[in-house]
């Protein structure tokens, strides 16, 4: 075949060398361009239209600090417009930025706390802890120990580690140990290092709460065991018919209405009232100031009160006023035979029943009327 009968090959090559520079030069001109500049600047044009997610993505790419496009001074006018329409994490960013001051922004705390609010009112991350950060430092104006709990919890129920240690601590502080010890204890992550403070300080607070909870029942279980022994020798007198003995029992150990009141009406059932101190029956009196004690109280107080009788705390105390009421219940009445005789022997003279029913008056009185467990010194019973 001749050359000339060749196909000639010059244009088609020529074409093939020009679509290859030309593919290099773009892939040159693609790795020398910033990464997602063509994304920021879609997102830019979208935004200028009026899209606020574009002005939210647009502020997110500026705002990166991994992004070579990263401006966080350019990126406040659109994480701003984008935050006014109510887009979370642009509230959330602009708060970042604020609270950290990066680049030409500087540090606003007022600024970031009210973004911080905004942007966790709907449960961006990020905005919940800077709220929690801007509110309790110490030193900020923005310092509110309520607002800084509240935004503990809300991290912490995020799993915000530091945020449950901190609310645990915070909790035991107010003694308020169970939900310390429940909230340190769900954020302990057993095995891992990270979690070792938490761990230990939710097991030191159960331990404690156990260590209480059973002293706490074994003081129950003593008071029982008390009560127990106490009914065993209160149920003893009754047994032995001995309602005196019952009723005495619970009014000067037991101090108990309901065994008073299980005394008498018993001894009233078997018709024993003689069988009760006389003296028993002024203490139902005011004890009981109503009902069916009262009643059997009232009935036998007025079956044995005598002219002299002042009852177990109308007696008055004035000098001589013992003597009387001695002399006029029979004690001062001679009937030994020995009385005047030359005989020197003398003898001993036996109380009266007077003399007895102000013993026991007298022993009541100090009994309710001194002590931890006294009564009101203007009370009747102290006078």
């Amino acid at each position: 075949m001749r050359p000339e009968a060749l196909p000639s090959r010059g244009p088609a090559l020529a074409t093939l060398i020009l679509l290859l520079l030309l593919l290099v030069a773009t892939a040159v001109a693609a790795r020398a361009a910033p990464q997602g500049s063509g994304s920021l600047q879609t997102s830019i044009a979208a935004c200028d239209s009026g899209d606020r997610a574009a002005c939210a993505d647009a502020g997110m790419l500026l705002s990166d600090v991994e992004s070579p496009a990263y401006d966080p001074f350019l990126s406040l006018r659109f994480l701003q417009q984008a935050c006014a329409a109510k887009q979370a994490k642009a509230c959330g960013r602009l708060a970042l930025i604020f609270y950290a001051g990066e680049g030409d922004v500087e540090r606003d705390l007022p600024s970031a706390g009210n973004f911080a609010l905004r942007a966790c009112a709907d449960n961006d991350r990020d905005g919940c802890e800077v709220a929690e950060a801007v509110f309790a430092e110490p030193g900020s104006p923005q310092f509110d120990a309520e607002k800084a709990l509240r935004y503990r919890r809300v991290n912490c129920t995020y799993g915000n580690r530091r945020s449950c240690i901190d609310l645990a601590r915070i909790l035991y502080a107010m003694d308020d140990r169970l939900p310390a010890e429940q909230i340190a204890l769900n954020a302990c992550v057993p095995g891992d290092p990270a979690s070792a403070e938490i761990c230990a300080f939710g097991n030191r607070l159960q331990s404690l709460r156990r260590k209480a909870e059973a002293e706490r029942e074994a003081a129950i279980q003593a008071a029982r065991n008390a009560q127990a022994r106490e009914d065993t020798v209160f149920d003893q007198y009754m047994a032995e018919r001995d309602y005196d003995g019952a009723l005495y029992y619970s009014l000067y150990h037991l101090r108990s209405k309901a065994h008073a009141e299980r005394a008498i009406m018993a001894a009233s059932r078997a018709g024993a009232l003689s069988s009760i101190f006389k003296d028993h029956f002024y203490v139902l009196e005011y004890w009981f100031p109503s009902g069916p004690v009262a009643q059997i109280a009232a009935s036998q107080i007025a079956r044995t009160r005598s002219a002299n009788d002042c009852g177990i705390w109308n007696c008055t105390n004035m000098p001589g006023a013992s003597t009387a009421r001695w002399r006029a219940a029979g004690g001062g009445r001679s009937t030994s035979s020995y009385r005047g005789s030359s005989s020197s022997y003398t003898p001993t003279p036996t109380p009266s029943s007077a003399n007895i029913a102000k013993q026991t008056r007298d022993k009541y009185r100090s009994y309710n009327c001194t002590g931890s467990r006294r009564l009101p010194d203007s009370h009747p019973v102290c006078q």
